[in-house]
């Protein structure tokens, strides 16, 4: 669906081979978000919202189709949280601002697992973007990822909450054993655990020609990141990096949903 850039399309968004994209104020914009091969059900869910700075990836887990809503019902509620009008009245508290969106869309996961006994144990990772002119601030809590992009270097703006990168921050595991890790896709942390938890935030520069990519597992599992900043810093769109960041997941088997927001600040 092209030159879409508010959230009237969310629901459009979530069921799968549904790109927003589009192009506002100097930042140029792509989504995508696929089933996958082997899942029957999209439990990703994205936001992208160019007019006012706002991006969102939430990879939701439990079963029958509670983590399709605990990651659909966190991008709704952050992007309650985050209005046009909060985020320009935000001045030096935008890290504060983002921190509490989040623990809102906790508290509303948590309130309707215990609420609904089929919603029990549901839960979602949330990863968080917010550009302005020239700063971009994060949001980050599970194992979807934020990337930053300039002069042919990437750098992963988030740590992965999970077991293996635990192991791995701890350099007990090697990258290679993290890959078949029998706890590999084990988060620590995420969105409906409990009441209280603890979001990471982040504040990274942003200059013309810098690229941000934010993602699901179902892409930063099979891709490499040098493979996903060759693709988003050579393609002539971010929509068309995209689609191929997508099609090489799915080549590669596909195994989980696969969902990639792709934002490029112009020259």
């Amino acid at each position: 669906m092209a030159n879409t850039h508010e959230s009237a399309s969310l629901k459009e968004a979530l069921d799968g081979e549904t790109p927003l994209q589009g192009s506002i104020g100097g930042l140029r914009v792509g989504s995508l978000t696929d089933v996958g091969k082997v899942r029957e059900i999209n439990q990703d869910f994205l936001a992208s919202h160019p007019a006012h700075g706002l991006f969102i990836v939430a990879d939701g887990m439990g079963g029958h189709l509670a983590g399709e809503k605990a990651s659909q019902g966190a991008v709704e509620a952050i992007t309650r949280a985050l209005t046009p009008e909060a985020l320009a009245s935000a001045n030096g508290s935008m890290v504060d601002l983002i921190q509490a969106a989040i623990q809102e869309a906790n508290r509303e996961i948590v309130q309707a697992s215990l609420q609904d006994s089929s919603m029990r144990g549901m839960g979602t990772t949330a990863t968080v973007a917010v550009t302005l002119s020239d700063r971009v601030y994060v949001g980050h809590i599970g194992d979807s990822r934020a990337y930053h992009m300039r002069d042919g270097e990437i750098v992963q703006i988030t740590e992965d909450h999970s077991v293996v990168a635990q192991l791995l921050r701890a350099r007990a595991i090697t990258p290679a054993e993290a890959q078949r890790h029998p706890y590999r896709n084990v988060i620590t942390r995420c969105l409906g655990m409990q009441m209280e938890i603890e979001a990471d935030t982040f504040e990274v520069d942003w200059k013309p020609g810098d690229h941000l990519l934010l993602c699901s597992d179902g892409l930063s599992g099979l891709v490499s990141d040098e493979e996903m900043m060759a693709i988003a810093t050579e393609s002539p769109e971010p929509q068309e990096a995209c689609e191929r960041l997508v099609a090489l997941a799915l080549e590669r088997g596909g195994y989980d949903n696969v969902t990639v927001v792709l934002l490029a600040k112009e020259s």
